[in-house]
């Protein structure tokens, strides 16, 4: 009987055996290195996160103050007084004629000696009468000031403007300022304001009378 000798075989299979493996492991390596490179790729191309709800509450409080700032900042539109502005006032009123009383200040002159504190009448547009405006106020800035005021009617309509300055350098207490004015023309019925401003700056709406429109 013939023998075969089979260690040549042998050695053979295994060297290719480890080749195989070789070659495995490399594709193996080359995979994982492409998938790690395919996912920093798509990690950098990711669509950007959502912020945490906290983060989001905090945006919308910051966008909601900077809207009441914004709010507060604008100018009134009622009877207020800047409580920042250096200047105190008292009263205001409106009279066909005025007179100033060294002890009693502003005070109503002319035929009747009656502030005005209405206007009456059939309907509007309607001219009214001139007329004095005497304002009280008070100041510890020490200087002049310049002053300009105009009466506003319901709309915020100017209906009559006047500048002037005002001199603080002499006197502590109360000043009595007065300004006259011309017939102004009434377009719409309602409350309307005396609105006072000083150094640019608006510090003051004060009621002053009242237009109405009455039957006859």
């Amino acid at each position: 009987m013939m023998s075969v000798n089979n260690r040549p075989l042998g050695v053979a299979m295994m060297a290719l055996a480890l080749t195989l493996a070789a070659a495995s492991a490399r594709a193996d390596d080359k995979q994982s290195k492409s998938s790690k490179k395919d996912s920093a790729v798509d990690a950098f191309f990711d669509e950007p996160t959502t912020p945490k709800k906290n983060a989001m509450d905090a945006l919308q409080k910051a966008a909601g103050d900077v809207v009441r700032t914004e709010k507060k900042d604008l100018a009134p539109k009622a009877a207020v007084v800047d409580d920042d502005a250096k200047v105190q006032f008292f009263q205001v009123f409106a009279a066909e004629k005025m007179v100033i009383d060294k002890k009693l200040g502003c005070q109503p002159a002319g035929r009747d000696k009656k502030k005005l504190t209405f206007f009456s009448f059939d309907e509007v547009p309607a001219e009214g009468v001139p007329m004095s405006v005497c304002v009280t106020m008070q100041s510890k800035s020490g200087r002049e000031m310049a002053i300009s005021v105009a009466i506003v009617d319901p709309r915020n309509a100017r209906v009559a403007r006047a500048d002037d300055v005002v001199d603080f350098r002499s006197r502590a207490g109360r000043i009595d300022h007065v300004l006259d004015f011309p017939a102004p023309i009434f377009k719409v019925a309602g409350p309307y304001l005396y609105l006072i401003e000083m150094d640019g700056k608006e510090v003051a709406r004060l009621p002053i009378f009242d237009v109405r429109v009455e039957a006859p």
